[in-house]
């Protein structure tokens, strides 16, 4: 099977690639640094060329809602057109659960961005899937780099139901097998729900521990009300599909970035 992985060097792209080629496929990894951008279109043709399934793990890291619907929609729009004319029998996109709800993208412009791109893969004529997780483990990490000011982080409490990056990977490498035989639409979610600031607290005095560097930093966490994003907007449903694997687990066994 030969799969197109677009942003295939990224966070997500590195590991699902990396599962797709341990299964024995052939894989295309399909970004900038290699030669493609899908928002200009430049090299798409050729990195689809052949390909059965094309995975779009693309991602952008601004937070600016018009910048980020622009992003999605247009490379989403490339990627469609060109998959249908190189004849691509399946699509796989990556979103976030609940991105699409007015309430919760409102004020977040990067699940706008999403909502925008799920609106267009919903439309294309090629059978597309649309694998939705909660937020990652890292996303903890992430935070407390981003929110560090010297021996202080001040990360906002953000209540949701993380779940492992490897975790989304394993079930994008598996709804990218089934092809056609896949569902419209996927979710998964982790084990509990957890409030992001404790979680980049663990983080924070696992680092120091790890690397002998003494105190770690004071983690505060901050409410910020009138925002459903942040408080209980990101929860899924209780049908959702949910991976056993805990935070705590994920973080004693060497997360991965």
């Amino acid at each position: 099977m030969r799969v197109s992985v677009l942003g295939g060097s990224g966070n997500m792209g590195k590991r699902v690639v990396g599962l797709l080629q341990e299964a024995g496929h052939e894989v295309v990894v399909a970004s900038r640094s290699s030669g493609v951008d899908a928002y200009t279109g430049f090299g798409l043709a050729v990195a689809l060329r052949g390909a059965d399934t094309v995975v779009d793990c693309l991602n952008m890291t601004s937070v600016n809602a018009r910048a980020c619907i622009d992003f999605h929609e247009t490379t989403a729009k490339n990627i469609i057109r060109t998959a249908e004319q190189e004849g691509v029998k399946h699509l796989v996109c990556i979103s976030i659960i609940n991105a699409r709800n007015p309430e919760v993208n409102r004020r977040m412009g990067y699940y706008r961005g999403k909502a925008a791109q799920e609106a267009r893969y919903q439309n294309a004529k090629i059978p597309t899937t649309i694998v939705r997780s909660t937020q990652w483990f890292e996303l903890a990490e992430t935070l407390l780099d981003q929110m560090k000011f010297g021996p202080v982080a001040v990360v906002p409490h953000m209540h949701c139901q993380p779940v492992a990056a490897d975790a989304v990977a394993q079930l994008v490498v598996s709804m990218a097998e089934a092809g056609t035989q896949a569902p419209a639409g996927v979710e998964l979610a982790g084990p509990e729900p957890r409030n992001m600031a404790h979680l980049a607290r663990l983080v924070a005095r696992r680092n120091a521990a790890a690397n002998d560097l003494g105190p770690h930093p004071r983690v505060i966490g901050v409410p910020v009300p009138g925002m459903k994003a942040l408080n209980g907007g990101l929860l899924p449903a209780d049908t959702v599909r949910t991976d056993h694997t805990t935070f705590e687990q994920w973080l004693a066994n060497g997360r991965r970035a």
